[in-house]
């Protein structure tokens, strides 16, 4: 029997968690399917500096940083990042010799991608957002596989002829909790509708605060309960304040176990990021999206677009957020099961659950 020939991966993208675990998932899936050498270029400042070196890969870093559209003073330095980027990009590539370069998002990806086609190395880009980040969208039509969570997407790549609408990829199995554990690690009553409030690891303050002031409302809905992960910064706020309102809140600075979270929800109130809709969607839950107004080009308010335009969520823009129009939505699902579950039914026909296992069969074609 043959002996399996060892695959060189190299993985650029980074600075968000919306770069970098999509990327992170991409790895192990190489390392599933393939005898899989993986090297990841980032930089010293992003998640990815501090997330990466605890994990058993390559981590090599350059000096790029991305554009900021209101501080025009501090891009004077661009031009000179993209130059000493781009030569340490030729070096890293030279002296690894990767079978493929994959970026999956970021400022950081852009020399990776660039130096890969200019040594002939076959080049992939993953796409998480309905409207495609710049450096996505100045280098989608000349690598030779551009892979994308939304179909809306591909509007935006007129001159790519290999698009594969594959999904964001997520780590871990979602879907491998049952509710009843799930309501037990939080020790949340099986004979309520769950309501699941996050943000990001950091919370949303914005939504805490407008679930904050809507919290005693929102308890006399005599069948709902809340699972919150605040953030650390509000948890004590808001613990205190949950208290007050009786034992139907499950409140948390932090949740790391989303699995089992997932599992007790009937419903969340969350921001839009493209990893939550790919996680939400898998396990089929409807959602009230609240888009961060300042994410990048707007890309969560279009992720929004699309998840609600399928019949999957609502959008809320944080601009009307407040304790009236919380109130009249929750209520308005506890009380409709059967909207609910329509819902939740859109939702799953969006999850693509192997979208890793897709890009990274499709990315080893090329090899």
């Amino acid at each position: 029997m043959a002996e399996q020939k060892t695959v060189r991966i190299v993985i650029a993208g980074g600075g968000t968690g919306g770069h970098l675990y999509p990327a992170i998932a991409l790895a192990e899936e190489f390392e599933r399917q393939s005898d899989a050498q993986i090297l990841f270029i980032g930089t010293s400042y992003g998640l990815e500096s501090k997330v990466l070196p605890g994990l058993p890969y390559k981590f090599k870093t350059i000096w790029m940083r991305g554009l900021h559209r209101n501080r025009i003073a501090s891009n004077i330095l661009f031009p000179a990042r993209l130059m000493v980027s781009l030569i340490q990009c030729t070096a890293i590539l030279m002296k690894f010799r990767p079978d493929a370069v994959v970026g999956t998002g970021g400022y950081v990806s852009a020399p990776a991608l660039m130096i890969a086609m200019l040594l002939g190395i076959p080049t992939a880009i993953q796409e998480q957002n309905s409207f495609p980040g710049l450096v996505n969208r100045l280098l989608g039509n000349r690598v030779n596989q551009l892979h994308l969570t939304f179909e809306e997407s591909s509007k935006h790549f007129a001159g790519q002829k290999q698009i594969r609408i594959s999904g964001n990829p997520v780590r871990g199995k979602l879907n491998e909790v049952s509710r009843e554990d799930g309501l037990a690690k939080f020790e949340l009553s099986a004979g309520r509708v769950t309501l699941f409030v996050f943000g990001g690891s950091q919370g949303a303050r914005a939504i805490n605060d407008a679930v904050q002031a809507s919290l005693q409302r929102l308890m006399k809905i005599e069948n709902l309960q809340l699972l919150w992960a605040t953030g650390a910064p509000d948890w004590q706020k808001i613990e205190a304040a949950c208290r007050e309102v009786g034992q139907r809140v499950s409140c948390h600075a932090y949740i790391d176990d989303m699995a089992s979270a997932y599992a007790a929800a009937d419903f969340v109130l969350c921001r839009a990021g493209a990893t939550t809709l790919a996680e939400i969607a898998i396990c089929g839950l409807p959602a009230l999206l609240v888009p961060l107004p300042t994410a990048a080009a707007g890309h969560q308010d279009f992720n929004a677009k699309s998840v609600e335009s399928a019949g999957a969520a609502v959008l809320l823009p944080q601009k009307e957020l407040n304790e009236d129009k919380i109130v009249e939505i929750i209520e308005e699902w506890v009380s409709s099961p059967e909207k609910r579950a329509s819902m939740s039914a859109a939702a799953r026909k969006l999850a693509r659950p192997n979208a890793a296992g897709d890009i990274v069969t499709e990315v080893l074609s090329l090899t």
